[in-house]
């Protein structure tokens, strides 16, 4: 058994495997330089959770070793990669998504009908949220044409390139916020119309998008917080931000995942150690098991309790299929200990994990475990399921009280049950339209790799 702190190192060498733990002195075997492929081999033959389902392939057949990867994949994954390591360790460690020059306003986007372009997200600090482009706001005008004449493609054209320093001037309007005040509904903030423009820039993932404490009504303080990515950034402020929640008398919490990909295990324990019941203290929060060559690597991740524990019995998460990896596994690790209400939409579906191992510069990030609860639940590679849907409604600001999963949420805290009729009503109405939405990415390329993985180092 380990907790929550402990790392794992895994180092390879040529035709030999070798872990090491964290607690260990750390010694100078550098990581293996064998060829690509030939390093590639070894570790599916040696680690990969369905080694014995890998074709047999002849690397000569292949022009990179990426392909050959492709080539050797399981049919269930869709995860495993190679990456570059400068650029792996550049976005843990702090979130960066550019390199060098590369630019870009950080803004995600979605139609809402064919004329009706949103901001699904932009990261707090950006130019961009700074001058009102976050969740919520209409885009209007882009360079002076309405968007409303553009394609999805043209608007990306229109844009420039993604070079820092490339200005566009956007016409748009920042929506209104409804909130609580003394316990009554208030239009706390009105919408507004106008221009702005801003430059691009490197983009670095904040990974807290929205946080506030909400009183309902009923007198309930209900800590909300909009989590985006399982990185090393995120440890200071959810620490900082859970005990301004434990100080201020918070007794339910509401955390946004809807579009939390995923990330490092250990800050997944972390937040779990905030979020648990202290019952739970000491019990198996996630259980790692290997293939049949890999059995001593199987080990047990116990709950601890913070300093800054709320001792919850239940949480509400805010989810979608853009929840995945270890938003999944702290969902799932939690169910044992408390009262888990998933509303939105289904999750993604990753019970798997990988280590990162080091050759020649690459990071290879291979399908390596499965990860199970206390109960030994887990393969929920369809996603998991929602308690209550509700759609994912960007009209609205992150913090007002009518956006519909966070409606739902609150409305289950104010009066037992959720609101049926308004989470009908809203699934009905709003239809995504992929056609116009295709050009749109959820996120920075290299965001979309990275935020795949669970490793423990």
């Amino acid at each position: 058994m380990f907790s929550l702190t402990s790392r794992k190192w895994l180092l390879i060498m040529l035709f030999s495997l070798i872990s090491i733990s964290c607690e260990k002195e750390e010694n100078s075997i550098a990581p293996s330089t064998a060829s690509n492929k030939e390093y590639l081999a070894n570790l599916m033959d040696q680690w990969y959770l369905w080694y014995d389902q890998v074709p047999n392939v002849n690397p000569d057949d292949y022009s990179s070793q990426n392909e050959m990867l492709i080539a050797m994949r399981y049919e269930k994954d869709k995860w495993s990669y190679i990456e570059d390591k400068a650029a792996y360790d550049a976005y843990y460690n702090s979130g960066l998504v550019t390199d060098g020059d590369q630019g870009a306003h950080g803004i995600y986007l979605k139609y809402i009908t064919e004329d009706e372009l949103y901001i699904r997200y932009s990261y707090p600090g950006s130019s961009a949220a700074n001058a009102g482009l976050s969740r919520g706001t209409k885009i209007n005008q882009i360079n002076g044409v309405n968007v409303s004449s553009l394609t999805s493609d043209e608007i990306n054209a229109s844009l420039g390139e993604n070079v820092i320093g490339i200005e566009n001037t956007f016409g748009i309007t920042i929506p209104a916020r409804m909130t609580f005040e003394n316990g009554v509904e208030v239009l706390s903030q009105p919408a507004k119309d106008t221009t702005i423009v801003i430059a691009k820039e490197a983009v670095v993932i904040n990974p807290i998008l929205h946080s506030e404490i909400i009183t309902t009504p009923n007198n309930v303080k209900v800590g909300h917080v909009v989590f985006k990515s399982f990185i090393e950034p995120a440890v200071e402020p959810l620490n900082k931000l859970f005990t301004e929640f434990k100080t201020n008398g918070v007794t339910e919490v509401v955390l946004d995942m809807r579009y939390n990909g995923g990330g490092r295990v250990s800050i997944a324990s972390q937040l779990a150690s905030i979020l648990a019941p202290t019952s739970a203290k000491g019990k198996d929060l996630f259980r790692y098991r290997h293939n049949d060559r890999q059995v001593d690597q199987n080990e047990d991740e116990i709950v601890e309790i913070a300093d800054n524990n709320l001792n919850l019995d239940r949480l509400f998460i805010l989810a979608s299929e853009g929840t995945a990896s270890s938003s999944e596994l702290m969902i799932n690790g939690l169910k044992p200990f408390m009262d888990v209400q998933v509303i939105g939409q289904n999750t993604y579906g990753k019970p798997v994990g990988s280590y990162g191992f080091e050759n020649n510069g690459f990071i290879y990030s291979v399908i390596s475990l499965k990860i199970l609860n206390a109960n030994d639940e887990g393969e929920y590679f369809d996603g998991l399921p929602t308690n209550q849907e509700a759609v994912d409604d960007v009209f609205f600001h992150w913090g007002d009280i009518r956006e519909p999963m966070l409606h739902q949420a609150l409305y289950m805290i104010m009066n037992g049950s959720y609101d049926q009729s308004a989470s009908t009503a809203r699934v009905g109405q709003f239809e995504i339209n992929d056609l116009k939405n295709k050009s749109f990415k959820l996120k920075e390329d290299r965001e979309n790799r990275f935020d795949q993985i669970i490793e423990i180092k």
